[in-house]
């Protein structure tokens, strides 16, 4: 059932890869009213892609949205109490934006907490997530919901850790908090890895060795796997877990125990390895792997929310082929260079070239890999998407991993507008079966499995990049 949005005003902070697509399947969950579509980005050349010819002219604003300008923009467009914005912003003030939607009563939701000013803090997630805590506690009755890091993952990913635990209790459907905590207990869980592959292939598509390319935003790749690698566990689960010997004990202020921690080395160079299934030839078969230790959202939000008992938690990515060789012809260009030349090249727009869905074919696996057993892996299980270009649902502009990242928005953003107002929420906050339902017709293959563990090439252990 579609949500009527004809008396609500809808502002696109950011109009990039993801925006575009978040747009462009809009009228899949919503009834509204064009005039009431608002858009607005740092540079008149992102105003391309379908549908942007049904907006005029004063829609499509260019503004570089900072402390100075975004409450001029409000007073604008005349965005009132219960519009919408969707932030899929990059280097803007997240954190000020938040507090003036919490004042004037605006809904908002973002898939990533990414504050222009943010120095140390932007380099834990964690620490972004206690800064919006702060800024909430301000507000004792809320009249907005404020919904971050709700894409694909972080977003989407907690919920098919959800549904994972709760199809392995007893009692189905049974999603309280002390229930699946649990269900950890039962089963020994302590290890989830958020296991995604990549698997893009090209069809058309000019190696300039000049460029960086990737399947969704390079700058957002980058912003995350060029800190160092941020992981957390939960101080009294002492099932199978990594271990790490590389440990940077910094920011000992900020966290007093060892629940959170940084690795010595950077996202980038950081692996483990996992396996989780993929499709050849349409079929399912399973693929172990080793990806890049990014930290991500959706990790310290479960940590959380499943207590000192949580298992440890990572997301393994294996990026795609063509991603992996820009950075190699970036260092053969540049030889000389170091991760901040390469954070300096990737801030120049016109390094960077996002793919769109008629370059590649493919699909992309994304999901909670579980690992249970006390001094040995007894059982393994993943739940989650797998999503191919060739799915009816995918248009042919937008790649698998886009389209699961706005069926994270467009199904959080759902949420927000059918309950009344919550104040700060997150993830784990909204219901998993309602999420879900919203959002499958844009997963194409949704999958709850076991893994038989011999398919497994253990142990889990972690692996360094060395130049």
């Amino acid at each position: 059932m579609k949500v009527d949005l004809n008396n609500k005003k809808v502002l696109f902070l950011g109009y990039g890869a993801v925006a575009k697509c978040v747009w462009n399947y809009f009228d899949d969950f919503f009834i509204y009213k064009k005039q009431n579509i608002y858009i607005v980005d740092q540079t008149k050349d992102a105003f391309t892609g379908p549908k942007l010819k049904n907006l005029k002219k004063e829609q499509k604003i260019v503004l570089n949205v900072n402390t100075n300008t975004f409450n001029e923009l409000i007073e604008q467009i005349k965005l009132q109490k219960q519009d919408i914005i969707i932030d899929l912003s990059t280097k803007t003030p997240t954190y000020y934006i938040i507090k003036q939607c919490f004042i004037r009563n605006i809904h908002y939701i973002n898939t990533s907490i990414e504050d222009v000013e943010d120095q140390m803090l932007g380099t834990s997630i964690d620490c972004q997530q206690q800064m919006v805590q702060s800024i909430s506690d301000e507000f004792k009755k809320p009249k907005s919901t404020i919904l971050t890091e709700f894409g694909q993952n972080p977003g989407l990913i907690q919920h098919y850790v959800l549904y994972a635990l709760n199809e392995l209790n007893n009692k189905k459907n049974d999603f309280h908090q002390s229930s699946l905590q649990k269900v950890i207990s039962d089963f020994k869980i302590g290890t989830i890895l958020m296991s995604e592959i990549d698997n893009m292939n090209k069809t058309k598509y000019t190696n300039d060795k000049f460029k960086l390319y990737n399947t969704w935003s390079v700058h957002g790749f980058f912003s995350e796997s060029l800190d160092k690698t941020e992981l957390v566990r939960g101080k009294k689960n002492k099932f199978i877990q990594p271990k790490f010997t590389n440990i940077n004990k910094i920011n000992s202020l900020l966290y007093p125990d060892d629940s959170v921690f940084f690795l010595d080395s950077l996202a980038i160079k950081s692996t483990l390895n996992s396996i989780c299934p993929i499709l050849c030839e349409n079929q399912i078969k399973l693929q172990n792997y080793r990806g890049k230790l990014i930290h991500h959202g959706e990790m310290f939000e479960l940590a959380r929310y499943f207590g000192d008992y949580a298992p440890f938690m990572s997301y393994v990515y294996q990026t795609n082929t063509y991603l992996d060789e820009s950075i190699q012809n970036f260092y053969k260009n540049f030889p000389n260079s170091d991760e901040n030349d390469l954070w300096m090249y990737v801030n120049q727009e016109k390094n960077c070239h996002v793919f769109n869905g008629q370059e590649l074919s493919g699909h992309n696996s994304i999901g909670c890999t579980i690992f249970c057993g006390d001094q040995k892996i007894d059982k393994i299980y993943w739940c989650g998407s797998i999503l191919s270009s060739s799915d009816p649902i995918i248009k042919k502009e937008y790649t698998p991993t886009i389209v699961q990242v706005a069926a994270g928005v467009l199904s959080g953003l759902s949420f927000i507008l059918e309950h009344e107002p919550m104040g700060w929420i997150e993830a784990t906050d909204l219901d998993t079966n309602y999420i879900l339902e919203k959002s499958k017709p844009m997963l194409g293959k949704f999958l709850f499995m076991e893994i038989p563990t011999d398919q497994f090439k253990g142990p889990i252990k972690f692996k360094e990049i060395m130049e």
